[in-house]
């Protein structure tokens, strides 16, 4: 009976002590969830994407006064940048003097160029701030006024300025003239008088030409010729630039000279 008797305080003991442990056990992994629940996302900064481009066109309408008058438009790209985790406020610096407030920002810049954004968020028990590295292209297209020869005395100059800034790009695209049917075809002219038209590359200072390059400068017979161009890793000062001329030595020439480029911006 003795024996039995202590059997069965022993079981009851270890029963108690199981049911104990079972307790601590549960109450741990309460704990533990509550805690896991209580985790905030990290704070992190991002932007759909980190390059873009603007659109600049250039067209010059000319009502038949022999004055062209410019219409310019600049499309700007629009990037959308945005941070997750749990903030109470969340500033932007945008790297060109501009700035914001929220979780969800968009942002467009007026010139092409490298952007560093900076993200920073505060709450009474830290602050913390990420970077996000942004490229804005330019893509250029112009549309200008017919040209005329050069040994005319109204002849006017024929420049598309490719919109070259001071930082580290490469420019390429290429520039189109097109017979405009106002005279004789230059399919259908005689060897002497064959169409004719000459690209030069000109690099420029406060207006003034400071350089140049001839990229063609030949006759043709088609009512449409194209000349490509591309100038890697340009790196200009301020108020230096890049421009295209065009002239022709044909008095019966009337061209419409269109171009198309592209700027890319280099890593700094």
């Amino acid at each position: 009976m003795l024996l039995l008797h202590m059997m069965s305080r022993l079981t009851g003991i270890a029963l108690s002590v199981l049911v104990i442990a079972a307790v601590a056990s549960a109450s741990t992994l309460v704990a533990v969830n509550i805690l896991k629940s209580e985790e905030t996302e990290p704070f992190t900064a991002k932007v759909d994407f980190a390059e873009g481009n603007n659109h600049y066109t250039l067209i010059e309408v000319d009502e038949g006064d022999n004055d062209e008058e410019k219409q310019v438009t600049l499309i700007l790209h629009e990037f959308v940048f945005s941070v997750t985790g749990e903030l109470d406020t969340v500033n932007w610096d945008f790297g060109d003097g501009n700035s914001g407030t929220g979780a969800i920002i968009s942002h467009q810049y007026d010139e092409p160029g490298n952007y560093v954004v900076t993200a920073t968020t505060s709450s009474p028990e830290v602050i913390e701030s990420m970077t996000i590295d942004i490229t804005v292209n330019l893509v250029g297209s112009a549309e200008v006024d017919n040209m005329e020869c050069t040994c005319a005395p109204t002849a006017k100059d024929t420049v598309i300025d490719l919109m070259a800034l001071p930082l580290e790009q490469s420019i390429a695209g290429y520039v189109k003239v097109e017979h405009d049917g106002s005279s004789e075809s230059c399919s259908l002219r005689n060897p002497l008088q064959e169409c004719h038209i000459r690209v030069i590359m000109q690099w420029t200072e406060e207006g003034s030409v400071i350089g140049q390059e001839v990229l063609y400068d030949d006759t043709f017979r088609s009512n449409e010729l194209v000349v490509d161009f591309n100038v890697e890793n340009l790196e200009l000062q301020q108020g230096k630039g890049l421009q295209l001329r065009l002239e022709t030595d044909q008095l019966r020439d009337w061209h419409k000279p269109s171009a198309e480029w592209y700027n890319t911006v280099l890593d700094e």
